[in-house]
């Protein structure tokens, strides 16, 4: 059950569009993207744009919910974006443009709660600047956060609202976070299956041994179809242990930069091959 913090109720009415969320982690910021989704009717989705602790897809992707037409995934491939820039940039940029495709009126961006240093400010920059909102809130009083908003608030057309930390956000420490990871990882590849991808390029980093990785399997326009380990590549064929794929055509598969190994996989499964 979600408990509104008072400001949010006050702050829906203004909000239309792009809204952008920032704040650091543990500060509820994933609880009012799912609020403001559910209160801003029909016509709204919600983008999930933290790979490292994702809520529609398994780690290593971003996601698209929109009100009756399921979800669309994207396979960046790292938990961090630090680890994979230009993938999360981009795919985020592709969320956005499928949500208005799909008639969206309202897209609430989630990003991850990456704003300390050099890196997660640069970030945050980056994402505004690629996405282009037409609100951000700010969930907290951070310094960080501060130098974000002072380079973005002087763009034309994006008004900029401040909320509190609600007295009811979650605390979790980061061997929580590791296995909420652990068992979203778990929960997606519990129907995993043994697939052998036929004619299929591999795009970007494909390591000497593959053997572990979390690899996503898309389709000509980038869009995951499916995502599981990687079992084995024997005769330039790779094994790959997933759920059934969505329909359409596979083009090509993509390693991830995180090595999960067999064990999230069911047992029957890792004696496939």
């Amino acid at each position: 059950m979600i408990v509104p913090h008072p400001s949010w109720d006050a702050l829906l009415p203004a909000l239309s569009g792009t809204i952008y969320l920032i704040g650091p982690g543990n500060c509820g910021k994933t609880t009012l993207a799912r609020w403001l989704s559910d209160r801003c009717g029909e016509d709204a989705a919600l983008l999930d744009g933290d790979a490292g602790q994702p809520t529609l897809g398994p780690p290593g992707t971003l996601g698209l919910s929109l009100h009756g037409q399921g979800r669309l995934l994207k396979f960046v491939g790292a938990l961090t974006p630090s680890m994979a820039l230009p993938a999360t940039l981009v795919s985020l940029r592709l969320l956005l443009d499928a949500a208005y495709a799909a008639g969206a009126a309202t897209v609430i961006v989630d990003p991850c709660g990456y704003v300390g240093g050099e890196g997660g400010r640069e970030f945050q920059r980056r994402s505004i600047e690629v996405l282009r909102p037409d609100h951000i809130v700010a969930v907290g009083r951070d310094a960080e956060i501060d130098a974000v908003l002072a380079i973005a608030a002087g763009r034309s057309g994006l008004s900029v609202h401040r909320l509190p930390v609600s007295p009811h956000a979650r605390r979790r420490s980061q061997a929580a976070r590791r296995r909420y990871r652990e068992d979203r990882l778990a929960a997606w590849l519990a129907d995993a299956r043994l697939l052998v991808p036929d004619g299929v390029a591999r795009a970007g980093f494909f390591p000497a041994r593959p053997e572990g990785y979390f690899a996503g399997l898309c389709d000509g326009d980038g869009w995951l179809l499916t995502a599981g380990v990687i079992l084995q590549e024997k005769d330039s064929e790779v094994y790959l242990a997933a759920p059934s794929p969505l329909p359409g055509r596979p083009a090509y598969i993509d390693v991830g930069r995180f090595r999960p190994g067999p064990g999230p996989l069911p047992p029957g499964i890792r004696k496939a091959v």
